[in-house]
């Protein structure tokens, strides 16, 4: 049992699951000028989707560190929260667990793919055995009185394909299907009438002179189910850290799924 736990930890040390929070807020104390103009407009499209629906209780997906959530506002309606992630960082846990308004709820929104890359050795992982895992997976469900997908839509796919592809076990057009339908399982997963989504669509690449050079989607299926939409850029990475041949900035897009 011990090694069976040891083999698990070195597995989701090599998936990237246990760096990944620190990473972002890495990232945000370095950026945080660019970055607070973003979360501040998803904050608002949490507040907009809450006058719009006057919920008594709210799920958040992908919560994280909440960087991106109104939780004080959200609070101070009376407004229970029902916090879902694959891990919640421990200092989120600490400032909330003894706060009777909100639950954390741990899930794997990719249908149980980071579980199965944990548990399963390499020689047995092939590219239709995870798109059959994923197609067939049961859709999380809420009876939240509003569910919002938060900046995780694209990010779902991101520690299972990177880690695949460092083991050379997909192609390029298999990541790209593999992703989509992910991100497919997850739309569909969202209650139609009482679902925001806020999710980075597209990666745009910028030379010092402000030019764009180059795009890059990152997400791969239809959205135009959404109502209420809008757009803004997220200056991402300035510091050419993420792309060290451009600066990267995101198109984000937020909207009700209907």
């Amino acid at each position: 049992m011990v090694l069976q736990k040891i083999r698990k930890a070195r597995r989701t040390l090599q998936l990237g699951l246990t760096s990944g929070q620190t990473g972002i807020y890495n990232r945000y104390l370095r950026e945080n000028e660019g970055w607070d103009a973003h979360l501040t407009n998803s904050k608002q499209a949490i507040t907009n989707a809450v006058n719009r629906f006057n919920p008594k209780s709210v799920c958040i997906l992908g919560s994280g560190l909440l960087l991106d959530v109104p939780v004080d506002e959200l609070l101070t309606r009376g407004i229970g929260l029902n916090l879902v992630d694959l891990a919640h960082p421990a200092s989120i846990i600490k400032k909330y667990s003894l706060n009777p308004q909100i639950q954390f709820e741990t899930h794997d929104l990719t249908g149980g793919l980071i579980h199965y890359l944990q548990t399963t050795k390499l020689k047995d992982i092939n590219f239709f055995t995870l798109i059959n895992l994923v197609s067939r997976a049961n859709a999380y469900t809420t009876d939240a009185d509003l569910v919002v997908s938060l900046n995780v839509l694209s990010q779902l796919s991101d520690i299972p394909i990177e880690f695949l592809k460092q083991k050379k076990k997909l192609t390029d057009w298999q990541c790209v299907e593999l992703a989509s339908t992910i991100q497919q399982k997850h739309i569909e997963s969202l209650p139609k009438g009482k679902s925001l989504l806020i999710s980075d669509i597209l990666e745009e690449f910028y030379d010092e002179r402000g030019s764009l050079i180059a795009t890059r989607p990152t997400v791969f299926i239809d959205l135009s189910n959404l109502t209420q939409v809008q757009e803004w850029q997220w200056d991402f990475d300035t510091a050419k850290t993420y792309n060290e041949d451009a600066i990267t900035k995101l198109r984000v897009v937020s909207g009700l799924v209907h």
